[in-house]
């Protein structure tokens, strides 16, 4: 088996996540400030909370980040085969075939 290319293993914090609360956050926690300055008390508080739901996104897609899997691009030689028990076949692209390594699991 000759490996062409290996790609994944890493973790994904969703950065997407990240800069989404963090626009919530900083959007409502503003709105929230000129309206305590205001006088105002209902609305900047809900605000406010929804600015501390927004914190919580990030945190929580900071905690919980995606791990993604380890895959190798790999050519067969003549009698190759992949071994099953450690690699899972994603696709096969004429004869390159992409594998994805599979859970190690307690025996």
């Amino acid at each position: 088996m000759d490996v062409l290319n290996t790609y994944g293993g890493v973790v994904d914090y969703s950065v997407g996540s990240i800069v989404y609360g963090s626009f919530v956050f900083l959007v409502f926690a503003g709105i929230s400030v000129i309206g305590w300055r205001m006088g105002e008390r209902l609305w900047p508080t809900i605000f406010a909370i929804l600015s501390l739901l927004g914190a919580l996104l990030i945190v929580l897609s900071v905690l919980k980040p995606d791990y993604i899997p380890i895959t190798h691009e790999v050519t067969l030689r003549p009698g190759g085969v992949i071994d099953a028990r450690k690699y899972d076949i994603i696709e096969q692209r004429g004869a390159i075939f992409v594998i994805e390594e599979r859970e190690v699991s307690a025996e």
